[in-house]
């Protein structure tokens, strides 16, 4: 089994997830991917992103039960953002 590698956590100026980090979460080898997953605060808002594999598409809601939004399909390995 190969040891995962670290990947630094970086997004460009929208917000979204390098193309590396997407890659990596989706091959399983990124050193953390609790720091590109989840809800994370971007610029004056929140992206969250996910990894689901085999979904066609994933919605978001607030904890209070409110639909956010959908998130989109970054890769057709199940990495959603939005």
């Amino acid at each position: 089994m190969r040891k995962p590698r670290a990947t630094a956590a970086t997004s460009g100026p929208d917000g979204l997830a390098s193309a590396g980090d997407v890659a990596a979460i989706v091959a399983g080898t990124h050193g953390d991917p609790f720091a590109i997953l989840g809800v994370h605060e971007v610029n004056k808002g929140f992206v969250a992103r996910c990894f689901v594999p085999h979904a066609e598409f994933v919605t978001a809601y607030t904890l209070t039960g409110k639909k956010a939004g959908e998130l989109s399909r970054r890769d057709e390995g199940g990495f959603f953002e939005g």
